[in-house]
């Protein structure tokens, strides 16, 4: 199961989407037969992530929401966070900004709960950006400002570029 996911997973940066899917697909088969429900989320999630890569909106958002009822069930605040922000993300490759919105605060607010730095600066940056297409610049500023710190704080370089080069974007 495993395996198969990580195959799914380096198929889907490669941009082989047909060959993520079909990898991850028996790995979603084996996790629900050996009734492995973080890894059953794990994949319904990577899924979503192949689908939304493709454009199919529809077919992520189910992928995703399927994601986040599992993890909900089982308590799995990693999970559920993952769920909520890659929601967020469709929402906001769709334009429903308000929606959009809505999904990162609540992962936001479960990256803060579990204290995972890396996942609330990701957060923080994702909400500057949908305020950023709103044309609101200066939550946008603020939300990048806070997704800045955090990742100077932890030394996360990745993360202070994207900052950087996201700030850039609103200035």
């Amino acid at each position: 199961s495993a395996s198969l996911g990580n195959l799914g997973n380096v198929y889907e940066k490669l941009g082989n989407y047909d060959k993520a899917i079909e990898y991850l697909e028996q790995q979603l088969k084996i996790t629900r037969e050996i009734k492995d429900r973080q890894g059953e989320g794990k994949s319904l999630n990577s899924l979503g992530v192949v689908y939304t890569n493709l454009g199919d909106y529809d077919k992520a958002i189910e992928y995703h929401e399927k994601s986040l009822k599992n993890a909900r069930e089982i308590n799995n605040l990693q999970g559920e966070s993952a769920s909520l922000g890659n929601l967020g993300n469709v929402y906001e490759k769709l334009g429903n900004y308000d929606k959009a919105i809505e999904y990162i605060k609540q992962q936001l607010k479960i990256t803060r709960e579990i204290k995972d730095r890396q996942g609330e600066g990701a957060s923080l940056g994702n909400l500057g950006i949908v305020y950023d297409n709103l044309g609101d610049y200066s939550k946008a500023i603020e939300y990048h400002k806070q997704s800045l710190q955090i990742a100077q704080e932890i030394n996360n370089l990745i993360g202070e570029a994207y900052s950087l080069a996201n700030l850039g974007v609103v200035y």
